[in-house]
């Protein structure tokens, strides 16, 4: 096991159980947690596809990684609509470059630039929708859920995490576990969206925004 595998499976499960099950009840503390985690993935394909750098394997890597991690974090932490935009357009980016793997258009960049315009039609459908509660905790609970399961392959050795170069959803076309992590990602994402419903009353209709700056 590498370090960065340790490091990275770590970092899935604890950011990945908090923001599943907690998505809704503590917003505006978990989501940056989990915009910096989603940077730091979507950094090291960036800058794989980009700059031709290893996923993860070089200091640059990881510094792009670790860069757009902390700028998506204090991005969300500080603007609601911001944070609104990033909750959406996280899952969709991971959804599309997943899909186009699937399809067999791994295609390098082309993969990134289709993941952020399906993206941004994400964020701006979460953004028009005006955030109900029901939308935050789906979105929370599944790509809360798929980082766990990425989390616990990486550190069981099932996958590595050069696999998460194709997104988050990516890895589950592994052969071999992808079946078995796709039924995880199922019962842990209806679990913790079950989980999320049992606290939330009738009325609450959407995100505080008190708990931002802007």
């Amino acid at each position: 096991m590498s370090i960065e595998g340790i490091l990275v499976g770590l970092l899935a499960i604890g950011i990945g159980l908090a923001w599943a099950f907690y998505g809704l009840k503590l917003f505006a503390i978990l989501l940056p947690l989990w915009a910096f985690f989603f940077g730091l993935v979507a950094g090291g394909q960036w800058g794989q596809e980009v700059f031709g750098e290893g996923f993860f394997s070089t200091v640059l890597s990881w510094g792009i990684g670790i860069g757009l991690g902390l700028i998506l974090a204090a991005i969300s932490y500080f603007w609601y609509y911001a944070a609104i935009v990033i909750l959406g357009g996280a899952l969709g980016y991971s959804l599309a470059v997943g899909a186009f793997v699937w399809l067999g258009l791994d295609t390098g960049v082309i993969v990134v630039i289709i993941g952020l315009i399906v993206g941004a039609l994400f964020a701006i459908g979460t953004f028009l929708l005006g955030v109900p509660i029901l939308l935050v905790m789906v979105f929370s609970a599944a790509s809360g859920a798929v980082a766990v399961v990425n989390g616990v392959f990486v550190l069981l050795g099932q996958i590595d995490v050069a696999d998460l170069k194709n997104g988050l959803f990516g890895s589950f076309l592994d052969p071999d576990v992808g079946i078995v992590m796709t039924i995880a990602f199922v019962v842990l994402a209806i679990a913790a969206l079950l989980y999320q419903m049992r606290d939330v009353g009738s009325s609450i209709t959407s995100v505080d925004r008190t708990s931002y700056r802007y």
